[in-house]
């Protein structure tokens, strides 16, 4: 049997409180205060957490050029249609302005919806994404309907879409706070955006002809726990709407306006780097060397074996949040071999887990009988900041 303590880490939080307030980090707001990100380029941005709370921004709310960033509109829109993803689609020929991104599909191909939906993600081919939209809706201008309505639905307030791929055209703007709040909406609520926006290639088949289609997301691969999301272009400037996630702490940023290729990119990791410095704290919540109970070994009389930690428990916490943890223990008196496993810690600030340790017997005896083992500490002195 195995005995279930939660509690709120009373003593925990108060040395924590205290080492935050001696370094001047008493709550997440002044933080951000103290400090801003190293964007060069981003005529506008926006970054948030998980849970939506605004981390740093700049004219979030401008009316810009999306760009391909339209196309996670697309894909929502779509996926909502509810089509056979391996259904045969028509293509229609359009002719498209000088440099936009392209597939290469004429009136001859038959690509499965599946095919297009990865080429517009994958690739932001445009072709792809304005015969998604005929697919689905008959025409690119009942699509767009879609768009917008869509648009309203989750609360983007400050755009309005007129094509379903986001080519620079009069009255198809956005802004950074909406197309973040998109982003937070297409990955959570749609499994097929968020694996497309992941993979570093697609193969269509093209006039007869198997072809392999590059991700345009450079910073795949680069960036550690990065999760997308879309690329843009266009004469104004270049776009990104990114996602990573470390620690358990997921980050949702777009910047538009950006000067060259290259910047949409270094703005987007200046802003990450930035977000997870300044609101997460490293802490040491348990050590593997700290002994927290003495128990009885099952074939010794006299011995006695150390439980400890398996592992240093570290975990990144935002500052002037309540921490609180869930313990399982052994019941008193159980008997534990080398290697027995006495109980487990998980700790978390909300529904996000920040750590976890799990507590064993030790390989070796230990001659004694006179340690007060309820005495001994559960867990490290979490006051220390690492």
């Amino acid at each position: 049997m195995h005995r279930l303590m939660t509690r709120a880490v009373g003593s925990v939080l108060l040395a924590l409180a205290i080492a935050l307030a001696s370094l001047g980090l008493s709550a997440v707001p002044a933080r951000a205060a103290e400090s801003k990100p190293q964007v060069t380029e981003a005529q506008c941005y926006e970054i948030v957490d998980q849970d939506g709370n605004v981390l740093a921004k700049k004219n979030a709310t401008k009316h810009m050029a999306p760009a391909s960033i339209t196309k996670i509109m697309t894909a929502m829109v779509a996926l909502d249609a509810g089509i056979d993803m391996d259904k045969k689609c028509t293509i229609t020929d359009e002719t498209y302005q000088d440099g936009a991104q392209l597939a290469g599909y004429t009136s001859s191909d038959t690509p499965t919806f599946r095919e297009l939906m990865m080429a517009m993600l994958v690739y932001s081919a445009n072709d792809a994404a304005e015969n998604i939209a005929i697919n689905v809706a008959g025409s690119v201008d009942k699509f767009v309907e879609l768009m917008n309505k869509k648009a309203k639905e989750i609360g983007m307030t400050n755009t309005h879409f007129v094509n379903p791929h986001g080519l620079e055209e009069d009255g198809h703007y956005s802004c950074a706070h909406d197309l973040v709040l998109m982003g937070r909406y297409a990955l959570e609520h749609y499994s097929f955006i968020a694996r497309a926006v992941t993979t570093r290639s697609t193969t269509v088949t093209v006039g007869g002809i198997s072809k392999t289609l590059s991700s345009t997301d450079d910073l795949m691969g680069s960036y550690a726990g990065l999760c997308g999301i879309k690329t843009g272009a266009v004469a104004s400037g270049t776009t990104f709407l990114g996602s990573s996630k470390r620690w358990g702490v997921q980050l949702f940023s777009a910047v538009l306006g950006c000067q060259t290729h290259e910047g949409r990119f270094t703005d987007t990791a200046a802003l990450m780097d930035w977000a997870y410095d300044s609101y997460l704290k490293k802490i040491e919540f348990s050590r593997a060397s700290r002994i927290v109970r003495m128990v009885t070994d099952p074939t010794s009389l006299w011995g006695k074996r150390a439980v400890s930690a398996s592992w240093d428990a570290v975990g990144r916490v935002y500052a002037g949040r309540d921490v609180t943890y869930t313990t399982t223990m052994q019941q008193s008196g159980t008997l534990l071999g080398a290697g027995d496993p006495f109980g487990s810690s998980v700790w978390k600030q909300g529904s996000r887990v920040v750590s976890r340790d799990v507590y064993t017997a030790g390989s070796k005896l230990v001659r004694t009988s006179s340690w007060d083992v309820f005495a001994l500490p559960l867990f490290y002195n979490t006051s220390d900041l690492v």
